[in-house]
């Protein structure tokens, strides 16, 4: 039985006491060109709500191993929260989709967790390989975020 999805979160404060609404404009204006466009964005929000403070949406990292059948990506999902000069970054839910061999779901578990067996020692090495990955790549993805949301738009400048 598989453990526990892994989660990344980190909590963070803005360099002045910006409203929700602010910080959540912030990223909400950023978020058609970090997603890839209106088609992209459109298909990817989960929930957008200014009143409440919270964007989440749907994301995926590309991975690629020189010609290996669990070439393909990791989906995910992104939850931002938003209070006064504060922000919660939460990525979760992973699940990787190979072109050939799928690694399902991205749990906690050190070794390769799920029921299939069919090239079990592949899929034992892949697993850790794709976890070193993820635990790579996410940090990077998550100091993107932050930094929209700390970075003040052109309509709160003074001008």
């Amino acid at each position: 039985m598989a453990g526990q999805s892994i989660e990344f979160e980190r909590i963070g404060k803005t360099d002045s006491l910006a409203k929700k609404e602010i910080l959540f404009n912030r990223l909400s204006s950023k978020l058609i060109e970090l997603l890839g466009g209106q088609a992209k964005y459109d298909k990817s929000i989960i929930q957008s709500n200014k009143e409440l403070g919270v964007i989440k949406f749907k994301q995926e990292l590309n991975y690629v191993k020189s010609g290996r059948s669990d070439n393909g990506v990791v989906k995910y999902n992104v939850s931002v929260f938003f209070k006064d000069g504060k922000y919660k970054i939460i990525f979760y839910d992973f699940y990787h989709e190979g072109m050939g061999i799928s690694l399902m779901s991205i749990t906690q578990d050190e070794d390769y967790p799920h029921k299939e067996k069919s090239w079990l020692k592949f899929r034992k090495r892949a697993w850790k390989e794709l976890k070193t990955y993820i635990n790579t790549e996410i940090p990077l993805e998550i100091s993107i975020i932050e930094k929209i949301i700390k970075t003040p738009t052109e309509l709160e400048k003074d001008w």
